[in-house]
This record gives C-alpha cells, structure tokens and sequence, in this order.
C-alpha cells in the first residue's frame, strides 16, 4: 500500500512552468495604444490591430489627463481598511494643495526662476516618489540557526513600492500624532521628496547605510 501511495504521488508533481494561454489568445489580441500622442495618430496600414481584436486596457493606464498611474498606485498603497475612496480624496487633496503651493512661489518668483519652478502635482509626484526608491533591500537569511540580515538589489517595481510605503508610513505616524491632516503632510512630504529631501529620503539613506553596513553578509545570498 504504501509503495503506491509513493508512486501515486511521484506521477502527482506540481507543475512549476508558467501557464501557456490565458483570456486572451495572442494569436487574436494585441496590446492597446496607451498613450495619447499614439492615439492621436492613425495606425499603421501593416499593424495587426487595424484587422485583430485589442485586449482591455487597465483602468491605470488609461490615457486620460487626469488618470496617472503612478498616483492610482499611491493611492492603493495608502488605502487602510478597504476605505478606496477615502485615500484617493487624500492622495488628490495632496496634488491640490501641492498645485497651490507651487503656484504661488511661481507668481512672486522671477522670470528667471520661474523656470525652475514646476507647478505640475503630477510630474512633482512622480520625480518624488522616484528619489524615494531605494537600490538595495534587507533580507533575513539563516544560517547555522543566525539570522542574519543580507543586502539584496532589488528590482523596479517593488521599489517603487517601497518608496510609496515608506512614504505612506512616514506620513500616517506624523498625523497620528496630531502635526496635521494626512494630505497635507503627504504634500509637504512629496515637494520636498522632489528636491531630495524630507524624512522619506533621509529614511532610504539610513536603509543604504544598514546595507552598506551588511555587505559582509552578502555571500550568503544563494
């Protein structure tokens, strides 16, 4: 009995290879065009869309002005109990109150420095949370029954992620303890985050340092 329960399970593996179809043949569909420059121009006569079907395009990438993909992604990570809604007034109540701001030092600056001076929320957003990424993460790893914290690089999307979730973070302790609204601390902390500044970079430079600090343990990555 045994000895079948053995081979039964040896011909039951799990498979680990990605899935070869999903909803969407790729014999059949083609990317969307997301972007708005594309869409003003017609397609090319030997492009498969003209005579394929098109996939969905993703609601964060929908090529609307007030649509950004990055800011629907800030606005995901700063959700708290399932309150969607709630976060995204906060996240644009932010871009509101960083318009403001940035439109006044335009009007009392120079013709000079108004040239330096970006009044766009979301290209200051985006070149924030940009700084914010961090190189390197830390990982535990046991060895020997120590746990020892490794440097890890770290990919494009999760650090993005991270510089939202520390931005977040930073931003929820600071109106926990009464400083002021939460859109108005996220503004704050995103103007200055553009410039290279603020708790949130000074938070990825400690992060770089703990890493640097970790390097030794870097062999213990495989």
């Amino acid at each position: 009995m045994t000895s079948k329960l053995i081979k039964f399970a040896q011909k039951r593996c799990i498979s680990s290879t990605p899935s070869t179809f999903n909803m969407y043949d790729p014999r059949v569909f083609r990317e969307p065009v997301s972007d708005v420059n594309q869409l003003a121009k017609p397609l090319d006569s030997a492009d498969d869309r003209n005579f394929l079907f098109v996939k969905a395009m993703k609601s964060d990438s929908t090529p609307v002005f007030y649509r950004d993909s990055v800011i629907d992604k800030l606005v995901r990570v700063c959700t708290k109990d399932g309150e969607k809604e709630t976060s995204r007034r906060n996240v644009l109540g932010a871009l509101e109150i960083i318009k403001r701001r940035q439109y006044k030092a335009w009007a009392k600056a120079s013709d000079e420095e108004k040239k330096n001076i970006t009044v766009n929320p979301f290209e200051i957003s985006r070149k924030a949370i940009k700084n914010c990424r961090p190189l390197m993460k830390l990982q535990g790893v046991t060895r020997g029954g120590t746990t020892y914290q490794v440097p890890f690089p770290i990919e494009e999307p999760e650090a993005e992620f991270r510089a939202m979730k520390m931005l977040r973070d930073i931003c929820r302790a600071r109106a926990r303890h009464g400083e002021t609204h939460f859109k108005d601390i996220l503004a704050t902390e995103l103007i200055a985050a553009s410039q290279n500044e603020g708790a949130t970079i000074h938070a990825k430079q400690e992060l770089h340092k703990t890493c640097e600090a970790n390097r030794a343990y870097a062999h213990y990555r495989a």
